[in-house]
Formats: structure tokens, sequence, C-alpha cells
């Protein structure tokens, strides 16, 4: 693989994960960010230069936007008209008319960047609800908390749900119909939600800013048996096997254990140098957006 030139946008908490890849990928990285206190730790890190814009983006190989979801419409409107492939961080944006507004620049270069989509684990329960190996699919349940978040711009919401949404997605290859959906409000900000989607199989998510503890696990509920993924950072799947009347046994199956950020951006590179284009698309995020947009609109 040739060396490229990647223009990072965004080198805050996740921004820095991502620079921290890509120095170890070899990857030429030049990283821009208007928050000018963060220089030190982005050239410790790799950053090749850093800047607060970027007056050329058409000299680079790749973009990878990773700022607050409240600047991506005007950062891909003004990126958008180099040509060059960008690769984007969700959610794409947190309103569905700034998602149309990116829609009408015909964005086939812009894909998005779903770190579950190349989680291994998240991969192997597709697979066991696709073979049917513990018997039909009859729902995926899923529960992602912690205490507070960094992020101000966005409720949580908008800074979880689109993880269940990509994950479920990645497992019955559609997100099914929002049917309910109830909030938790604090200060009239979203902190919770618990949301019911589709029937036969259908998928229950809550997400959470107001759990004392981190909670990252998903769930395929079958007929034989159930698989799960504890949390992102295991490398195995704990498969029980069983139905609704018979006793249990209980096995773990190991799966890769390369990080699925490391995943992702080599996918990415690979694209840059000519191979198959990233697997979730500008469509794919956008319909993330109109999901998240149908469990606001019906929540209680």
């Amino acid at each position: 693989m040739l060396r490229k030139k990647i223009a990072l946008f965004g080198a805050g908490i996740w921004g820095q994960n991502i620079l921290r890849e890509l120095t170890g990928l070899g990857v030429d990285t030049d990283v821009f960010d208007t928050n000018n206190e963060i220089k030190s730790a982005a050239i410790r890190l790799g950053a090749s230069a850093f800047a607060g814009r970027c007056d050329d983006p058409s000299q680079y190989d790749g973009i990878i936007i990773s700022t607050p979801s409240s600047t991506h419409r005007n950062l891909v409107y003004s990126l958008a008209g180099s040509g060059v492939p960008i690769f984007l961080e969700k959610p794409l944006t947190l309103s569905k008319e700034d998602a149309n507004d990116i829609k009408k620049l015909s964005p086939e270069h812009l894909y998005m960047m779903h770190i579950w989509l190349y989680h291994p684990g998240i991969q192997r329960l597709a697979e066991i609800a696709k073979s049917e190996s513990l018997g039909k699919l009859l729902a995926i349940r899923s529960t992602r908390a912690n205490w507070t978040s960094p992020r101000t711009d966005s409720d949580s919401a908008w800074n979880l749900l689109p993880h269940d949404l990509t994950i479920t997605k990645a497992i019955l290859g559609k997100i099914p119909e929002p049917k309910y959906a109830v909030s938790e409000y604090h200060d009239g900000i979203i902190r919770g939600m618990t949301a019911i989607l589709g029937n036969q199989p259908h998928c229950i998510f809550e997400v959470s800013n107001r759990y004392e503890r981190k909670i990252r696990e998903v769930r395929v509920h079958c007929q034989k048996g159930v698989a799960v993924l504890e949390n992102e950072k295991v490398d195995y799947l704990t498969i029980i096997r069983g139905d609704d009347t018979s006793s249990l046994s209980i096995e773990k199956e190991p799966f890769d254990s390369t990080p699925p950020l490391r995943l992702e951006l080599m996918e990415f590179l690979r694209f840059l140098e000519g191979g198959p284009p990233p697997r979730s698309t500008f469509e794919d995020g956008l319909e993330v957006v109109n999901a998240i947009h149908q469990l606001r609109a019906i929540s209680h």
C-alpha cells in the first residue's frame, strides 16, 4: 500500500483515537481543528501538520471528519466540491433538514464511519441470525449506557442510537419500522430512550446517559438459544443454548480481536488504493437520521 495523505478534521477524544490508528498504519495525516490547545497532543500522536482550516482539500487522497455532529452539514458543504472521498463519523447530521441539504449535493463520494459494522462480534451475530444455527431469530436487544456524555451539541438519542440502528441493520439487513419509544428528559433534553422497532423479529433498544456504569451489550435471541456480545472490548461471544423449556448450556466463542476502528480505517485506505468502497454509504447515514427522527416524533 502506497503512503496516503489524509486530512483529518477534528482531533478531540475520538479524533485522537483515529489519528493514533492512522499513524500506526503509516498514513501521512494533517489535522485540522479550531481548538489550538490540542495541537501538541495531535503532533505527539503523529500528525504531520496542524492547522485551524484547510485551504486546499484537493491535495489529499482522502478526508476523515470527526468533528461535532452539529458541524457536519457545513463542513461537508465546504469539502464536497473537492471530489476527494470523505469518511464521516456518525451521525450524518442532527436533523432531517441538514441531512436532506447534504443529499442535494449528490454525495457519491461521502461514506459513513459506523464502527460497529466492522466489529467481528457483530459480524458473527449477523452470521448466527442468518444461518439460524440457534434457530429462528426472535429478537435483538441492545443496551448502551453510561454516566453523562462529553458531547455538548447532541443529546443521548442522537449520540447513542446510531450505533444500535446500524447494528440492527447489520444483523437484519434493514432497519425495522419504529413502533414505540419513551424518552427520559432532563431540563428538556433527552438523556435516555427505550425504543421498540419491528415485529417478528422485534428490536428493543435502551440508550441512556444516566447509568452509573458503562454497558454496551447486544443480544440476539433465537428459538434455540441466545448469542450475546457482552461489551465492545471482549473477544468472544457468549452462546447460551436452550429453548424456553429446556435446561441451558453456556459456552464462549472467540473471534478476531483486531480493533474495529483499525479495520474500518484499513477499508477506507484500501478504497483509496482502488479497492471496493466502504460498506456504509451516505444513504445509510440518511436512513439512520430518518429513523431517529421517527423515534423522537413518537416518543412519549
